[in-house]
């Protein structure tokens, strides 16, 4: 049974004052983002059928409702987790665990690595299950 979620993400962007743009000459749409301009945009390409893709948009939400300006880049994404997070238990809708688990290591990643994220990620899938990594 397929579930579509577009009404709640409408009902979300006319509450919040907020457009949703699904392609443009930015690239990222498939992951989504929101540029620091106004009015705010959530640039993201998706279905809204399934609990994550929903999760992901109120990700970008989070980004989009809340004034970042001065936070740690693990600050703002966790700010972004929690918005997406509680947006979905006002709705009545469980964040998938696989969802919740995926957003916490990227906050986790995030603090470690900052804006060297990659090297975080690149080297999260070098070391073997349960190895320490020494802080540096």
């Amino acid at each position: 049974m397929a579930v579509d979620f577009t009404e709640i993400v409408l009902a979300e962007l006319m509450a919040n004052d907020v457009t949703l743009c699904r392609a443009c000459s930015e690239s990222g749409h498939k992951r989504g983002f929101v540029l620091d301009a106004q009015p705010k945009v959530v640039h993201l390409d998706s279905e809204f059928r399934t609990r994550s893709t929903l999760h992901r948009f109120l990700h970008e939400m989070g980004h989009a409702v809340h004034d970042q300006k001065g936070m740690k880049r693990w600050e703002r994404e966790e700010q972004a987790e929690a918005y997406a997070r509680e947006s979905m238990r006002q709705l009545g809708i469980s964040v998938p665990r696989k969802v919740a688990a995926r957003g916490r290591l990227y906050v986790g990643r995030m603090k470690r690595w900052g804006r060297n994220i990659s090297a975080g990620l690149r080297r999260a899938h070098a070391e073997p299950a349960g190895a320490v990594v020494a802080a540096a």
